[in-house]
């Protein structure tokens, strides 16, 4: 097959050599949201928005984010819905007596690359009374290098293939 020659394997190799290098050579931008806001009762809800484009953010580049949120003074038979930009159950959760911390799944990670913005709410269940913290969002994005060298490798790569077509 005309796939196993070397000099197929060896594009092969530079090709997935260079999409692994652009995961190792990332950098994190982490947003936080001061909260200490009073939430009780049920249909109370407090929201607020994550901002990343002022931290020199590029849209469409978070490869993963994660989240945490804060609650104070929060017992095990209170609940909090958080709705982590559309009620979808992508991202957030119902939790019983804990705060808040996951990652962000497709929906919400593709909300952000969007437009770097993250809406979030948290409601207050039936005899909740706490007090939400602050919400740390944390974002994985490549160096602004490794998308250059990405790129010169990939220009370098059609060349090479014109040249012998």
């Amino acid at each position: 097959m005309d796939i196993f020659k070397f000099s197929n394997i060896r594009k092969i190799g530079l090709l997935l050599g260079l999409l692994f290098s652009t995961n190792s050579f990332a950098s994190m931008i982490v947003d936080v949201v001061y909260q200490d806001q009073a939430l009780s009762g049920i249909g109370n809800s407090i929201s607020y928005q994550h901002d990343i484009t002022d931290d020199g953010f590029t849209f469409g580049t978070a490869t993963s984010a994660n989240l945490a949120i804060e609650v104070n003074n929060l017992n095990i038979w209170e609940t909090l819905l958080f709705q982590i930009d559309e009620f979808d159950f992508d991202s957030g959760a119902i939790t019983l007596g804990s705060g808040y911390l996951g990652d962000l799944e497709i929906n919400a990670l593709a909300a952000l690359n969007s437009d770097g913005l993250l809406d979030v709410i948290v409601y207050a269940g039936f005899f909740t009374s706490v007090s939400v913290g602050n919400s740390t969002l944390t974002v994985q994005v490549p160096e602004p290098s490794t998308i250059l060298i990405l790129g010169l490798a990939i220009i370098g790569l059609s060349l090479g293939r014109q040249r012998k077509l």
